[in-house]
This record gives C-alpha cells, structure tokens and sequence, in this order.
C-alpha cells in the first residue's frame, strides 16, 4: 500500500501554531482549504471533545487527535510538522513535535488503525524519528515516512503469512505466559555476560515444561523486538501503544490461553 493512498503529499505541512489546541485548528483548517470539507469550526469542536475523553498523545513526540464521524465518507488525515515541540500531556510526559489529525467514517477504522499503527512504529524507532527531526521540512520529511510506509508494509505481509503460527497459540494455556516470563529473565542474565553452567541449566530445564508452540514464538519475537512482552491495560497495548479495537477485546478477555498484540505480535499480559 502507497502512503499516499492514506496520507497525500500535499497533506503534509509545516504549522505556524505552538500550542495543542491552536495546532489542531489550524490543521483541521488546511483540510478545510484543501475542499476536503467544510465547517471546520465543527470539526473542531469534535476533535477537542474527543480529547477531553483521552488524550492522544501516544509518546516519542507524536500525537494523533481524531474524530469518528459519519459525515465524511473518505478517510481525511493531515500531518502536521511543528517548528519547536508542543506541550500535548502525553503519556510519556514529553512534547509533542509532530502531529497527526485524522477524521473518518465509522466504515474506515479499519483503514485508520492500520495507518495509526504504521506510524506508532515508526515514531517507536529512535533512528528513524532521527531521520525524521534531522529532514525538518514536508518536502524532505515525505519521502522519508513513504520509504517507511512501504517498509511496514510488507513486515506486514510477513506477519500475515504467519497467521497459522500465531493462531496456532490459541489453547496454549496462559500459564505459559509465567513460565516465558521467568524464561525471558535467565535470557537476559545470558545476554549480560553470565555464561555459567547453571545459568544454561536452568534454562534448558525451564523450556522442557514450556509449550513448544509458545515457546518457537517467544523465540521468534525476542529476535524482532526487545522486550517480546507488554502490559495491557485500559485497552491499550503498552508495548506499541496502540488501542486493542473492542471487538478484539471481547476475544481477548474471552480467552483462557496465550494471547498475542494484534499490532506488533507480543505477548499480551493483562493487568
């Protein structure tokens, strides 16, 4: 999928504002400017309700204040570049120096979760957002969030070729999960240095009670990330920090075995 499917060139600009809610009118004002609709004032007002209910800033300088509104029939997402980073009260508790405003229609959330999620993984990577601070302008910053966007893309075509894998957890029981957990831990004594016979004991002793499907996965998962395991609390994946949609949730909550992140495939732990 081409970013500019979901975020135009044209959508990404440079903003004048240098405060949260001045940033998000003007931003809301470019879609109006660009006929993309009208009412801006409206439009607004939702943005501003929905971020009384959460704040969206999602942490590592990027924020994504949206509104769900079925007047408008297309996605409509406008990225915003700030000149000196903004007070957004995120989660992380620092600023905020990008920002993007998204408005869509209930029938493209899917389609909307799918661009959150590329761009929370790319923000999450600290080379990358480098990159990002270093190009500075929309002209020069567009090329690098397209090169990226591709990249995304087809990790995600390689995921979705190992659905059978991930499913293949479901009646996995969720007492694995503890057992990985401690597993992870000798792992991480090993990686500081510790390579003494016992350490290498305990842990081929421990993978012998630990289900072989969970445990081929949490191999797999330790090589793509550095911590194969997040918190999963009020919805939200602490490990990418994206928002479990409900309907996920019901399955989740549901379960009795291993559950996985639909976003960046860790192991969920529920709090």
């Amino acid at each position: 999928m081409d970013l500019s499917e979901l975020l135009p060139k044209e959508h990404v600009i440079a903003v004048k504002s240098n405060e949260k809610q001045l940033v998000i009118k003007e931003l809301i004002q470019k879609l109006q400017d660009l006929g993309k609709l009208d009412n801006a004032d409206r439009y607004y007002a939702q943005v501003m309700h929905r971020e009384t209910l959460e704040n969206t800033g999602v942490g590592n300088g990027f924020a994504i204040p949206h509104v769900r509104t079925d007047s408008v029939k297309k996605l409509l997402t406008v990225f915003g570049i700030c000149n000196e980073p903004i007070e957004y009260e995120s989660f992380d508790n620092q600023p905020v120096k990008y920002v993007m405003l998204s408005i869509f229609p209930t029938l493209l959330s899917t389609k909307y979760l799918y661009l959150v999620g590329m761009m929370a993984r790319i923000f999450s990577n600290s080379e990358k957002r480098d990159k990002i601070d270093a190009a500075r302008t929309p002209s020069k910053i567009y090329p690098i969030l397209t090169k990226e966007a591709k990249l995304y893309f087809d990790s995600i075509t390689e995921i979705n070729k190992e659905e059978n894998q991930i499913e293949s957890l479901a009646g996995v029981p969720s007492s694995d999960l503890d057992l990985l957990i401690r597993l992870d831990q000798l792992y991480r004594l090993l990686d500081s240095g510790d390579k003494s016979e016992a350490l290498t004991k305990k842990i081929n002793e421990l993978r012998r009670f630990i289900d072989n499907r969970s445990l081929s996965y949490y191999e797999r998962m330790r090589q793509k990330c550095q911590n194969p395991f997040a918190i999963l609390e009020k919805n939200t994946c602490g490990g990418c920090h994206m928002v479990i949609p409900p309907a996920e949730m019901a399955k989740i909550k549901g379960k009795k075995s291993l559950s996985v992140c639909t976003y960046c495939g860790r192991f969920l732990i529920i709090v």
